[in-house]
């Protein structure tokens, strides 16, 4: 008896290791999603440091024509230029309110999505503390989506701001 069990409990956890990782679903769908690759987790690692380095050359060559990007407080940018452009109005303002223009990255993952669309999300955290108080906020924590096409172009990006107030 305990061989077999012994023999099950092999035999589920070589399956459970050869199929898919992850879960959840997709509203209204029979979509499935899984945990992305680490290839697509480094392509938004090379692109965050592109602009935290504000390599704007480099980051606009990481984004695909068709590009669509969408800020926390309600920008649209629908390309590379318009993109950067933004960015570099933000680091002006920072820079004005005596901000510096950096941030932590905290985590990145990948999460594929099976559908038409072939490329993979990353999901990213940062945490920006600010050097002087705007409106008593000492933080902004960020959570982004970027979802990379399969040419490893950038083409879709979310943005959601917390801000943390001094106590």
């Amino acid at each position: 008896m305990k061989k077999l069990l012994f023999l099950l409990c092999l035999v589920v956890s070589i399956n459970a290791c050869n199929s898919p990782l992850g879960n959840g679903f997709v509203n209204d769908s029979d979509l499935k999603f899984e945990i992305g690759s680490e290839e697509t987790v480094k392509l938004f690692q090379s692109f965050d440091s592109a602009w935290k380095n504000l390599d704007y050359k480099l980051m606009k060559s990481m984004i695909a024509d068709s590009a669509s990007f969408e800020f926390n407080d309600g920008k649209i940018a629908n390309s590379a230029d318009a993109f950067i452009k933004i960015i570099q109005e933000d680091v002006k303002k920072n820079s004005q309110e005596g901000n510096n223009y950096s941030w932590t990255t905290d985590y990145a993952f990948s999460v594929n999505i099976e559908n038409s669309k072939k490329g993979e999300w990353v999901n990213a955290g940062f945490t920006a503390d600010l050097d002087s108080l705007q409106d008593g906020i000492t933080k902004r924590i960020y959570n982004d989506w970027y979802f990379f096409n399969e040419n490893k172009k950038l083409e879709l990006w979310y943005q959601n701001i917390r801000v943390v107030k001094e106590k």
